[in-house]
């Protein structure tokens, strides 16, 4: 197993990577909450979209992704990046972990622990003092391991159709 820097030529196999992450998370949040569904509809175009997305993290200075390979095969992905903090606030930066998702054949093998300590790691080299870790409420499981893993809970957004 090797965890490295992610270049533009892996975006196609992570944006598949993340295709089927976000089925199984849709589907985990969804189960939990029916409500969710009509916020979490997808655009057409969402492989489109998320290739960008990743191609100006990978592309800035304050935006990373890391990939875990196992013989040639991208099982699991983080993006990372850094993100302007409410301006309120003292600190004007914050470490955010956008994306950390390994496949299930190779859960339980440790390898987001070493994501998170590579996250970490990578934030703090860029003077980082605090991150988020964004999740879905309902996402009982992603709150659970972050919960071990240190973080706590932060805020909640609400929301409602109208």
């Amino acid at each position: 197993m090797i965890i490295k820097e992610a270049t533009l030529d892996d975006i196609p196999r992570i944006v598949d990577l993340w295709i089927e992450f976000m089925k199984e998370h849709d589907n985990l949040i969804i189960n939990e909450n029916p409500k969710l569904k009509e916020f979490e509809v997808k655009d057409k175009n969402m492989g489109e979209s998320y290739k960008e997305f990743l191609k100006s993290h990978i592309e800035s200075p304050d935006g990373i992704v890391f990939i875990v390979q196992e013989n040639e095969e991208i099982v699991g992905y983080a993006l990372l990046f850094i993100k302007d903090e409410i301006p309120i606030y003292q600190n004007k930066k914050i470490g955010y972990a956008s994306d950390l998702y390994v496949k299930k054949n190779f859960r339980n093998k440790g390898i987001s622990s070493k994501l998170r300590d590579k996250a970490l790691e990578w934030f703090k080299e860029k003077g980082m003092k605090f991150v988020a870790a964004p999740l879905h409420s309902d996402n009982k499981f992603a709150h659970s391991v972050y919960k071990k893993w240190g973080f706590f809970d932060y805020k909640i957004e609400m929301r409602k159709k109208i």
